[in-house]
């Protein structure tokens, strides 16, 4: 299959053929399983202290006295330690040396990525994901996409390849989230917008890292979760013309 490859003034300069990886099959489980794997990876030990709860001065009182044997502050009544006191320990904490992580099979994360790429030549999943634009997927510029070195171009160019919608979407989207992450430093969240691939960072990944909902990356930095954020796959996608002459050889 053949398409268009756009310059920076939104023009028609030229027509490729895309790489066999834009013919995979849609593999919608393989893409989930590869990105939950991604999430779970990056996901931080966490747990209480080895000895919360712990430290204290608490002794049984024995028999005899017609109380329960929990353990009492010394000089006092109150229960301490165990874990039906108030300020006691807890019976089964979350183990700071919990292994969350998950493995993926190599070939199913290969299988997984190269179906999501191909999903992003789909319209119906594109549109499906809440993406704006106008014409045909895939989106392809010439190679100097890569060294723009000012937002302002990057804009410049989103509204001459007709995707400038979709920044706008993402701008416009920002919510605050609902539920406890609220308190712990994510209390909004923002659509994701269009992703910037190219084979070379000559400027390009600092001019776009600025504008909402974008990511901008090299070809070797793809995986699942950009190409699928959520699990859900179609995201829309600027390729640079290099970029895809890269994916072919890998």
């Amino acid at each position: 299959m053949e398409v268009a490859v756009f310059d920076l003034t939104g023009e028609k300069a030229r027509e490729i053929r895309l790489p066999l990886v834009f013919m995979e099959a849609y593999r919608p489980d393989l893409i989930k399983r590869a990105v939950l794997a991604a999430q779970a990876n990056r996901q931080q030990p966490y747990g209480p202290h080895r000895y919360a709860g712990m430290n204290t001065s608490a002794a049984s009182w024995g028999v005899g006295r017609g109380v329960s044997r929990v353990p009492r502050l010394t000089n006092a009544r109150r229960a301490a330690r165990v874990p039906q006191a108030v300020g006691g320990r807890r019976a089964h904490p979350p183990k700071p040396e919990a292994l969350r992580g998950e493995k993926v099979n190599r070939k199913e994360r290969r299988k997984a990525i190269a179906s999501a790429i191909a999903a992003t030549c789909s319209e119906e999943l594109v549109e499906r994901r809440g993406h704006r634009f106008a014409g045909s997927l895939p989106i392809v510029v010439v190679d100097e996409l890569e060294s723009l070195t000012r937002t302002s171009d990057v804009l410049d160019l989103a509204m001459k390849i007709n995707v400038h919608d979709d920044l706008m979407r993402a701008k416009n989207g920002k919510k605050v989230r609902a539920g406890k992450g609220k308190m712990r430093g994510r209390r909004y969240k923002r659509p994701k917008s269009f992703l910037i691939v190219v084979s070379e960072d000559r400027g390009i990944i600092r001019a776009g890292r600025n504008l909402p909902g974008v990511d901008t990356v090299t070809v070797q930095q793809l995986n699942a979760e950009l190409l699928a954020p959520g699990t859900v796959a179609g995201r829309l996608v600027i390729w640079s013309e290099s970029a895809i002459h890269r994916l072919g050889e890998v």
